[in-house]
Parts: structure tokens; C-alpha cells; sequence
């Protein structure tokens, strides 16, 4: 049925429809997961620890383990790999972004002692994907730095893990790169350094106890009792560190300003940590990608980049310069922070202004600036939220100068609501960090367009979670209309991306199947798969928005519909005439392909 010379006849505007065709022939449309969220089997087949591992079982930090009550096998893609393989090949997909484990390849870290089993599985994965002409997008590290490094150096705060990251991709290159020609260094840079080391939310934990910022005032929480950022008092809607994915529970906030842990020396700054691993990663990245475009990428003829995330940026008051340039100065502390040495050599000029001087490793920077600068083949952009942010004088309730550090260095405030009491979207989600604003992935990407000189792009995550309900019946879990109606929305910005000449090539939506949601374990469902995380088997059953996906891929035309459209089809069509036509024509191919991918 061809949809959208129908809605041209009806006068509604086809813009409300997608087809498969709109992206190009050469888009990638895909799914993403992680080697930590999804494998299990993290003692099976010589793989050492990563920085997750204990971390994520500390009862004492986290008040009970993370991985209660489901247990860290409870997806166990290690065993189920070919399963998986068929579901995406089932919805269409014709990509795949996966990462590989570090410590599953090198137990230790280190190029002297290889596992052949972790090698001769990611070869079976690999292999199952190409006779389902899928193509691998491989992520050589997501969050899971080896424990073995992080116990000898302390990880990222030490340039040796540029040499060791450098060793590991080496293998990976040489082991893997007949079959991959998409490389992606790091994961979410800008998430690592601020889920890890400036809060206490991401392995190794080594932020500061948010109580040490002299701002904070009171935590707030989330509709799942976490906590997700600060505010000030008497200022519900508005505050100073930033809402996003890595929130901590409140008992544990609490249990952290009772017992600090320690984290340095009396000789060291741990202000500066943020800017340090932020600038070991890139210099990990540079060394890895130049050594790929060395010595592999002439005769494997693949491409290499990293993936970066942000939110976007509103300003709070429209009309108000200073919130303008301060809506500018968050995007530069989060996307331009890694974006700038990339491109042009140096930090944003924003950093270079605002951050306590011998803060930012400019130096540093300038010195490793040939490794560094030019490393990227493409992109890969992780986009979720947006927020209104305004300027923020940096003085304390007391008056004086707070400490300098990366959140207080930005002197910039977040806010729900702008100044006029409008919200930047419809609160989503489980964990209560999504404000729907699917116009900023459009707004991002044009941005990236603007300012780095319009670079290959994929989007290698966009979605939205739901709670892991134990009352709900497994069917009313796979119906996430509102998934389907999120996918629908920022797929349309993505649409008109590209006719504004965006370079942007790919789609990849996370996740491919509910998994470990790092500080949130299993209270969080990401997948377009649900995950019986109870059964023997972790039996999957894709949701209604994998059967919107394959519809899209299959050419027909997709919209976002209502839950009432999707079961009282029937009913709803009587009521609303010839517009309702359609909305069945679309419900009823989506409740077909809902049954093919359950059977």
C-alpha cells in the first residue's frame, strides 16, 4: 500500500510517515549493545575481571549487588549469540554495534597473555553475522577497563593505558579486521570521565562524594528513588549537575558523605581527575586509530572513529545572551571537549577561558596534538535528552568562590523548565532522566555539521527504557508503544537531517535486547527485545517497536500510533473514519510482523 500518495490524497502531510527508502540505500539501520550489559558468563573461558565485575557486587557501596535479583548471567548473550543473531536478522537490520571485552581477549591487560577462547568467540559471532549479511560495528572498549590495569596504574588517570589500549586494539585489528570495517575506539568519553570521576556512578567509582562540592545543598530524586542531580534549595525544577543516565541511589549518597573513599594522595588534586582521564582517552583513541591507519586500513579497507554523547542545550531564557552563550559553553564541556582536539588541535576556547588554569592539560594536548588531531574516519553520536541551561554566577550561598572543578568550572545551571515555565518535553522513561526532545538530535547533528566541518556520522545509540515491572504480564510489557512513538519521532529529525545535507549514515537503537543498565542492574529495560530474565533459557520476545522496525525496513509506511490504536483497532476505525483506514492498514502490519517475530 503506498502511504503516502493516500495521505497526500487525504491532505495530512506524508512528513508523519517513514519508509525505508527515505534514509538512502546505504544507510545502516542496526541495533547496539555492550559486551559488560549483555554476555554474562564473566568467569567462563579464561576472562579476567574488568573494573565492573566488583564493582558491581560491592553490597557495602551499593547497599546489595547490582546485579540482585537476577544475577549477572541473567541475559547471557555469551550462550545465546546465535539466537540474537536471528532476531536482528528477523527485524532487517542490516548492522550490528557490539563491543568486545578487553579483559576477555587480555586477562590482564596486557598483549603477553592472550586468550584464544575469548578471540574464537568473538569469531563465531562475527562469522554468524556476515552469513546473515549483517555488518559489525565493533566497539573495542565500552566502560569495562581491565581490573588488572586499573589495580597496577588506576586506569585512566595513567597515559600508560594509552600503550596497553594501543596493544589490545593491535590484536583485535589483526584477529578481527578481515571481517570489520567499522572501528570504534572508546564509548561515550564524556560519560566515562563524568559517571566515574566526577560522580560515583560508573566503575571505578573514583568521583567525588558529591557532598565535597561546596554547591550541593539537597539531592532530589527520581520517580525510582535516585537520586539524578542537585539542586538548590527552594528551586525544584533547576540544578547544577547535569541529569543523566548514571545516577546513584539515595541510601548510598548518604553512606558516601558518612564514609568518603578515598581516591588520591594529599599531593594530588582530585579536581583535575575529570581533565585527565578525559585526555587519556583521546590519547588511547589517537594511538589505537593511528596504528590502524598504519598498518590495517589500506589492505582491511575499514574505517576507524569513536563514539561521543551529549545532551543537547536550550537556552533557559530565550531573549538572554548570557543563557545563549551558556547553552553554547555546556555543549563545549561535554561534546566540544572531546569534538575540538579531534578536529582543530586545541580545546575549546570556552575550556580554555573558564577552567582553573593547569587544570586542562593543554600542554599535554599540544604535545600529543599529531596523535590526536585528524584521528577519526567518522563519528559515532550517542543522543538521548535535551535541557534548558542559563548562566551561572560561580559564587556560594556564603559568597565565596566554590572550588574549581568541571561542574562548577561551566558556570552553568540545568533546568526542566525554561524561563517561562515551559518544560523541554514529556519526562520518560524509567529512570526519570529522559525529557523528550527528539528536534535535538536534529539540533546536534546540524551543530556537528556546522562546526566540525560536516564529518561522517552514525548514530550509534537513541531509545528510551521502561521499569522492569514484575506485576506486568509479559504482553503488556512487549506493547512500548511509547518506544515506538520516541523511535518514530527522532528517526523524522534524523529524515530531515539528511535532506539538510548532514552526513549521517546510520541508525542504531539501543538496545537490541533489555540488559544490565550499569548503576540501575536490572531495574531498567532498554531492549526492543524483552529478556525473561527469570527463565532457564533468558527466553527473548521482541517487542511491538521491533515489529514498527521491521515494518519501516520492509518499506511500508510507519507512524507513531497510540496503545488504543494498536489493541481496539477495530473499534477505533468505526469511530474515526478514513484517517482510522490507515491507522489499521498500519496496526494490523505491525500485528503481523509482532506474531513472525514471536514465532
Amino acid at each position: 500500500m503506498d502511504f503516502r500518495a493516500i495521505t497526500s490524497s487525504m491532505g495530512i502531510p506524508a512528513a508523519g510517515f517513514l519508509r525505508r527508502e527515505d534514509f538512502g540505500k546505504d544507510f545502516f539501520f542496526g541495533s547496539a549493545t555492550s559486551a559488560f550489559q549483555i554476555e554474562g558468563a564473566s568467569d567462563k573461558d579464561g576472562r579476567g575481571k574488568s573494573i565492573w565485575d566488583d564493582y558491581a557486587d560491592d553490597e557495602k557501596r551499593h547497599g546489595k549487588s547490582l546485579f540482585h535479583p537476577y544475577g549477572e548471567d541473567a541475559v547471557c548473550h555469551y550462550k545465546h549469540y546465535e539466537k540474537d543473531v536471528e532476531i536482528m536478522k528477523k527485524i532487517g537490520f542490516n548492522a550490528y554495534r557490539f563491543s568486545i571485552s578487553w579483559s576477555r581477549i587480555l586477562p590482564t591487560g596486557r598483549a603477553g597473555c592472550i586468550n584464544q577462547k575469548g578471540i574464537d568467540f568473538y569469531k563465531k559471532l562475527l562469522n554468524k553475522l556476515k552469513v546473515k549479511e549483517i555488518e559489525p560495528f565493533v566497539t573495542l572498549l565500552h566502560f569495562d577497563v581491565p581490573q588488572a590495569l586499573e589495580d597496577e596504574y588506576r586506569g585512566f588517570l595513567d597515559r600508560r593505558i594509552a600503550d596497553d589500549f594501543r596493544d589490545y586494539a593491535d590484536i583485535c585489528f589483526r584477529e578481527f579486521g578481515s571481517q570489520v570495517k567499522y572501528w570504534i575506539t572508546i564509548n561515550e568519553t564524556w560519560s566515562f570521565t563524568y559517571g566515574a570521576y566526577v560522580k560515583d556512578s560508573l566503575a571505578p567509582g573514583l568521583g567525588l562524594v558529591e557532598d565535597q562540592f561546596t554547591v550541593y545543598k539537597k539531592a532530589i530524586t527520581n520517580i525510582d528513588g535516585s537520586i539524578s542531580h542537585l539542586e538548590k534549595e527552594n528551586d525544584a525544577d533547576s540544578f547544577l549537575f547535569l541529569p543523566c543516565r548514571y545516577s546513584r541511589p539515595t541510601s548510598i549518597l548518604k553512606k558516601s558523605i558518612e564514609n568518603p573513599i578515598p581516591i588520591c594522595s594529599q599531593k594530588e588534586d582530585p579536581y583535575k581527575f575529570a581533565y585527565i582521564v578525559a585526555h587519556n582517552q583521546l590519547l588511547a583513541h589517537g594511538k589505537a586509530a593511528k596504528l590502524y591507519k598504519d598498518n590495517y586500513q589500506r589492505v582491511q579497507n575499514g574505517k576507524i572513529g569513536i563514539t561521543l554523547v551529549t545532551h543537547w542545550f536550550e537556552p533557559y531564557d530565550c531573549d538572554s545572551q548570557k543563557d545563549k552563550d551558556a547553552a553554547k559553553r555546556a555543549l563545549d564541556f561535554s561534546l566540544g571537549w572531546f569534538m575540538h582536539p579531534m578536529i582543530y588541535g586545541e580545546y575549546p576556547k570556552t575550556m580554555r577561558t573558564y577552567v582553573k588554569e593547569g587544570h586542562l592539560p593543554v600542554d599535554d594536548l599540544e604535545a600529543d596534538k599529531s596523535i590526536i588531531q585528524n584521528s577519526c574516519d567518522f563519528i559515532g553520536l550517542n543522543y538521548y535528552t535535551a535541557i534548558y541551561v542559563s548562566h551561572r554566577k560561580r559564587k556560594d550561598r556564603d559568597g565565596k568562590k566554590p572550588e574549581s572543578n568541571y561542574v562548577t568550572d561551566q558556570k552553568v545551571k540545568h533546568h526542566v523548565k525554561d524561563s517561562k515555565g515551559k518544560s523541554i518535553g514529556k519526562q520518560q522513561g524509567a529512570a526519570g532522566w529522559i525529557y523528550r526532545y527528539p528536534k535535538g538530535i536534529m539540533d546536534l547533528l546540524l551543530h556537528v555539521k556546522r562546526e566540525y566541518n560536516n564529518p561522517l556520522i552514525y548514530i550509534t545509540e537513541n531509545g528510551v527504557d521502561d521499569p522492569d515491572d514484575h506485576s506486568a504480564k509479559l504482553w503488556d510489557s512487549i506493547y512500548d508503544h511509547q518506544r515506538v512513538s520516541f523511535l518514530h519521532d527522532h528517526l523524522s529529525f534524523v529524515k530531515e537531517a539528511k535532506r539538510q545535507h548532514v552526513n549521517v549514515q546510520g541508525y542504531f537503537v539501543w538496545s537490541l535486547l533489555d540488559n544490565f543498565e550499569w548503576k540501575r542492574g536490572f531495574t531498567s529495560r532498554f531492549g526492543i527485545t524483552y529478556v525473561d530474565y527469570d527463565s532457564e533459557k533468558q527466553e527473548r520476545h521482541p517487542k511491538l517497536s521491533a515489529a514498527w522496525l521491521k515494518s519501516l525496513l520492509e518499506n511500508q509506511g510507519c507512524r507513531a500510533l497510540d496503545l488504543k490504536e494498536f489493541t481496539h483497532g477495530h473499534q477505533f476505525s468505526q469511530n474515526m473514519g478514513r484517517s482510522a483506514a490507515i491507522a489499521n492498514a498500519t496496526t494490523g502490519a505491525l500485528r503481523a510482523n509482532l506474531m513472525r517475530l514471536n514465532n
